[in-house]
């Protein structure tokens, strides 16, 4: 079985207005499942960091077939789905006792910490430990819809809080950014059904970001840029 799980209960602190849990929350979940999950195939952060190396994402896409609540117990599944490219694939479940509650896909490459460039090598990384088997399709380049307005939304230097250990912004903390900078009324009326992210390049601590925010519909796209280039962009789609 080539399936990693972890189990999560979730907190009265990880809960928004409506008792659901934040998107923020289960992607940090998501990201301790995939540490787990590489140090199962024998690239985890131990193995890479020595060699001067570590895990980004590049890519997630998440579908929500129903909101964890407070109090809920989670099994969160994870597995290697092999690699394209630069680009290695991640898949998630995310259970509620048997109920699906959430899938996810996701891709990322290894980071060279040295020059912030791409590591092209091979990490060390057991072959064996792939499993050929689908939640989502493999994430694809976010685009703009043609036709969609995207407004200014405000700018942001990163906390100290949002800094990982790789000396950049956390992924999670795009989907915090995004939820944000939507409507209030709007957020507690509607639940999230699907999130996909695209992290172009990296943000440091001393950048200013510019968002930018549109909308068709119950489809949202956050985006943000920094010194002269596209950082990310996010699209969120709400139930009707």
């Amino acid at each position: 079985m080539n399936k990693v799980s972890i189990n999560a209960k979730v907190q009265s602190h990880e809960v928004d207005c409506k008792s659901r849990l934040k998107p923020f929350y289960l992607q940090c979940c998501l990201q301790e499942a995939a540490y787990a999950g590489s140090a199962f195939c024998g690239a985890g952060y131990d193995a890479l960091r020595p060699l001067g190396l570590a895990w980004v994402l590049n890519r997630i896409h998440i579908s929500f077939e129903a909101m964890p609540m407070w109090g809920d117990d989670l099994r969160v599944e994870t597995w290697s789905r092999g690699k394209t490219g630069p680009l290695w694939h991640r898949n998630f479940r995310i259970f509620r006792g048997s109920e699906t509650v959430v899938q996810a896909t996701s891709a990322w490459t290894v980071l060279d910490l040295a020059n912030r460039t791409i590591f092209r090598g091979m990490p060390p990384f057991r072959e064996d430990s792939h499993c050929e088997e689908d939640t989502l399709p493999f994430c694809t380049k976010l685009v703009l819809p043609e036709g969609i307005t995207m407004e200014p939304a405000g700018s942001h230097v990163p906390l100290f809080s949002e800094i990982d250990t790789n000396g950049h912004v956390n992924n999670c903390c795009y989907t915090e950014w995004a939820l944000d900078a939507l409507p209030f009324d709007y957020l507690a009326e509607h639940d999230l059904r699907d999130l996909e992210i695209n992290y172009f390049a990296e943000v440091s601590p001393d950048m200013t970001v510019d968002f930018r925010l549109g909308r068709q519909g119950d489809v949202w796209y956050f985006g943000g840029g920094a010194e002269g280039a596209v950082r990310f962009l996010v699209r969120m789609e709400f139930a009707a």
